[in-house]
């Protein structure tokens, strides 16, 4: 997807910063640092080259010097140092450090290191930045999931699946804790399918600590299955919320191509009936049949026939 010019803008402003910092980086680190390609930083950099203050005779340029792949900076002109955090900004970083401080409840000295860069970081404006965290981990299970990851001990937990509409137990080894969406989930190799799955903490209604581990865990991701889709405009939601799992966004006059990459089939298909009909499967095909054929038995239990 084309990014724009206010985000290469904001990256421009921040690869000098960075230069300075970590003299002697080559291109593809900063590619990989700044989550975009080689290419793309060239182009930055011949940018930055072209930008200076105001009378823009060569004393007023900023230099930049890229010899092997390996850039530097000679003179950096007003951009020395990182831009400023908006508040906005501001707001997400002390809301994810509130996040990190709960999940790493069993690390005192990463919880103290935490505490102090939340309060570095809410008096940067001169205006502490207030957050109701009471309810960001409401989980009473957290602890235990942490204490296991940490001991790589298997849990015995109780869960309601949502995508199948099923409650469970299932003894897991849990890998790692992580925010998305509003939502805090547990990435977990299954014992009994022999595979890594995902859980909602939420959804998680009893969570009991088993034996340690005795066997190797193979954490290797689950085959990823590429499932073309195409989303009207007025589901852009549905593309923002599931950023993770997509690999590619393109506009078409029917509104968005979207690709995405899932290990949980059952997931997506019920994601697509819940958002009929703003969600056209394009491939693969025997994934739309299926699709299709549920939709026709779902609406045929209200009384409907569908074509």
């Amino acid at each position: 997807m084309a990014e724009s010019a206010a985000v290469r803008a904001l990256r421009t402003m921040d690869l000098i910063p960075y230069v300075l910092e970590n003299p002697s980086c080559s291109i593809k680190t900063l590619a990989k640092r700044f989550s975009t390609t080689e290419k793309q930083i060239e182009r930055d950099l011949e940018l930055i080259f072209m930008c200076g203050l105001p009378g823009y005779t060569p004393y007023e340029l900023i230099d930049i010097v890229l010899e092997d792949g390996v850039v530097s900076v000679i003179d950096p002109q007003v951009l020395n140092r990182p831009r400023r955090f908006s508040k906005t900004e501001l707001v997400v970083i002390v809301l994810g450090l509130k996040i990190l401080s709960e999940i790493k409840l069993e690390r005192s000295d990463l919880r103290e290191k935490i505490d102090k860069l939340i309060a570095k970081v809410s008096h940067i404006k001169n205006d502490e930045i207030l957050i109701n965290d009471s309810q960001l981990i409401s989980s009473e299970f957290v602890e235990t999931i942490n204490k296991a990851i940490g001991n790589r001990q298997i849990l015995r937990i109780g869960y309601i699946s949502v995508t199948k509409d099923q409650s469970t137990e299932r003894d897991v080894v849990p890998l790692t804790l992580y925010y998305s969406n509003g939502s805090l989930y547990m990435n977990a190799f299954d014992v009994e399918k022999k595979a890594e799955r995902v859980f909602r903490v939420d959804a998680i209604t009893k969570c009991e600590t088993g034996t340690f581990l005795e066997f190797e865990v193979n954490q290797s991701h689950l085959p990823e299955i590429i499932i073309e889709l195409e989303v009207q405009d007025w589901l852009r939601f549905f593309v923002e919320r599931n950023m993770s799992i997509i690999r590619s966004v393109k506009h078409s006059n029917q509104g968005l191509l979207v690709e995405v990459a899932v290990s949980n089939i059952d997931w997506l298909e019920k994601s697509i009936l819940s958002h009929i009909p703003g969600i056209k499967i394009k491939a693969p095909q025997d994934f739309a049949v299926r699709v299709r054929e549920n939709a026709r038995n779902i609406l045929a239990l209200y009384g409907y026939s569908a074509n």
